[in-house]
């Protein structure tokens, strides 16, 4: 996606009235992020990053955007017997851990969905918050880049919503910056909506509240 069309497709979010985009958070939660130097080691680029998607919702809701985060959660018995055999040894998001708690502290007004596994689009939660809220745009940041937020994104696509995925919202594993966060990084650059900074987007709500 050459500037010209990126630059198009971000001004057609925009020209949504902003009640009707909602920010989506993925999967900000403490096993994902939890504290910089602390107990997750190799998790300091996504624990900034949910605390600056989170600054980023907070200043979106003030012109109208609704907030969502999704949080997943680990339930064997809510996945199929493919996806529980590799789920089985994994001791991420388990249902009532701290690991599955929110990192950043929800903005007021927001709704935490709940998905069992890797795709949001698979939360009826989700699905049905956005025909409450008569959802056409999202935008959307999250981790981890090589999994949940490439579901979200190709979701969107595939579902014909108004969409951004603004880079400085999303994260991968400190581990995986020299492999698969850059690839991913790249592929949303050259094939959707990646404004390099969120900031594009306030700037285009401020233009048209003035």
């Amino acid at each position: 996606m050459d500037g010209a069309e990126r630059a198009g497709r971000v001004e057609r979010l925009l020209d949504l009235a902003p009640e009707r985009v909602a920010v989506v958070l993925i999967d900000f939660q403490w096993d994902f992020c939890g504290a910089p130097g602390a107990r997750h080691p190799g998790r300091s680029g996504n624990a900034a990053t949910a605390m600056r998607a989170n600054a980023f919702a907070a200043r979106a809701a003030r012109f109208g955007a609704r907030v969502i985060y999704s949080q997943q959660v680990l339930e064997l018995d809510r996945l199929t017997p493919r996806q529980r055999r590799w789920e089985e040894t994994s001791r991420l998001c388990v249902a009532g851990s701290d690991g599955a708690r929110l990192f950043p502290e929800p903005v007021p007004g927001s709704r935490v969905v709940r998905k069992y596994r890797f795709d949001v689009w698979q939360s009826r939660e989700f699905l049905d918050t956005l025909a409450e809220w008569d959802i056409d745009g999202l935008v959307i940041g999250g981790v981890e880049l090589q999994c949940c937020v490439l579901y979200a994104v190709l979701g969107v696509e595939e579902r014909g919503f108004h969409y951004a995925v603004p880079q400085d919202l999303v994260s991968g594993m400190d581990a995986c910056e020299a492999t698969s966060n850059p690839a991913v990084r790249d592929y949303l650059r050259f094939t959707h909506p990646s404004p390099d900074s969120a900031d594009e987007l306030l700037a285009g709500w401020r233009r048209r509240a003035a």
